[in-house]
């Protein structure tokens, strides 16, 4: 197992992942103040830091996009549940786009081929439907304001190379940028605290937890409140091991893809059933471990009743994997569906989201 911000490899072993990180799973008591928030409800944001402390209060959240070239659905998936926390405590949210950060570290990539990824990044998130009186966009390459900049330079000056270096295992740094960046992430998340004096609760995939740590020691330095967050699992990639990577296009569903080729890939996703009918009718399926069964999960099926009915049915045997494949694609094209159309109209509503 090997989770670094630019790299997971191996079977996760959450239990030894939070222990490790020093965090603290959501227990049973906390998630009832997260009612009707399935991804919570369900696991899949299981972790935190001083969640508890903030949620009750008025707080910030704070979730980035590393632009790439197509946004997949488990980043989709993410920005659906910050809107989802949008609504239900009606918080200010503050998305950074880190094309700088995607400039410094790819070589192929140009200045403006970054700015355009992002762009095209943020019509996806605003298809979603976040409220843009609560939401600020910020393109580090186009529209960063001074603050944000001024905190940058004081996040820098409160850490050291060796403390980055060691955090996030930097070795042969491409450029001086790679080693600076940890320094505008840091202002990325405090900046709700530093410009509006919201407490920030970041809400990341468990292996960026790290740039979290590095805040929290900077705001301490800087006598600023300590960021929270909340940590997620990984989405595993439609060939059943790894996460889903944009670098890969066989591991995930992309929100450029088109209804043909959704179905081709979930048709042809790792399953938790058996090898031959009459198997699977005798010893039945593992839904643990089925892809489909997860975007249902995780991403498409809201309902408890039909989902716990479904994997009943599938661990039973009396649905076949090919039957849970086909509900899952129809789940997905209803989504996507309705994704497309909001999409649409997301160039006209991009200004307001940029402050």
């Amino acid at each position: 197992m090997e989770i670094t911000p630019y790299k997971v490899e191996g079977e996760i072993n959450y239990n030894k992942v939070v222990k490790e990180f020093g965090a603290s799973f959501i227990d049973e008591r906390l998630k009832k103040k997260f009612k009707g928030l399935k991804l919570v409800e369900r696991d899949y944001f299981f972790a935190h830091r001083d969640l508890d402390k903030l949620v009750g209060k008025r707080f910030a959240i704070v979730s980035g996009r590393g632009p790439s070239a197509h946004m997949h659905l488990a980043h989709l998936m993410l920005f659906k549940f910050v809107k989802e926390m949008q609504d239900k405590f009606g918080c200010y949210v503050f998305i950074p786009f880190s094309d700088d950060e995607k400039f410094l570290f790819d070589n192929k990539l140009s200045l403006e081929e970054t700015k355009k990824l992002a762009h095209d990044n943020a019509l996806d998130i605003i298809a979603l439907g976040f409220d843009p009186k609560k939401t600020e966009f910020v393109f580090d390459f186009e529209n960063m304001n001074q603050d944000l900049y001024n905190l940058s330079i004081k996040c820098s000056k409160a850490m050291t190379y060796g403390t980055v270096k060691a955090a996030l295992g930097l070795t042969n740094e491409k450029n001086i940028g790679v080693s600076f960046y940890p320094a505008m992430q840091a202002a990325h998340i405090l900046y709700p605290t530093y410009k509006y004096k919201l407490p920030s609760l970041v809400l990341i995939g468990i292996d960026q937890d790290v740039f979290v740590k590095l805040s929290r020691d900077v705001a301490y330095k800087l006598k600023l409140t300590k960021p929270g967050c909340m940590l997620s699992k990984f989405m595993p990639s439609l060939k059943g091991s790894g996460k889903m990577s944009a670098s890969d296009e066989f591991s995930a569903i992309y929100t450029s893809d088109s209804d043909e080729v959704i179905k081709k890939k979930i048709k042809s996703a790792f399953s938790g059933g058996q090898e031959t009918i009459e198997e699977h009718r005798k010893k039945g399926g593992n839904p643990d471990i089925d892809v489909a069964f997860m975007y249902l999960k995780y991403f498409v099926q809201e309902n408890d009743k039909k989902l716990d009915e479904i994997y009943k049915k599938y661990k039973s045997g009396k649905m076949l994997t090919g039957e849970l494949k086909d509900y899952t694609i129809k789940r997905i094209l209803e989504f996507m569906k309705e994704f497309r159309k909001n999409r649409k109209k997301s160039e006209k509503l991009l200004p307001k989201f940029m402050k």
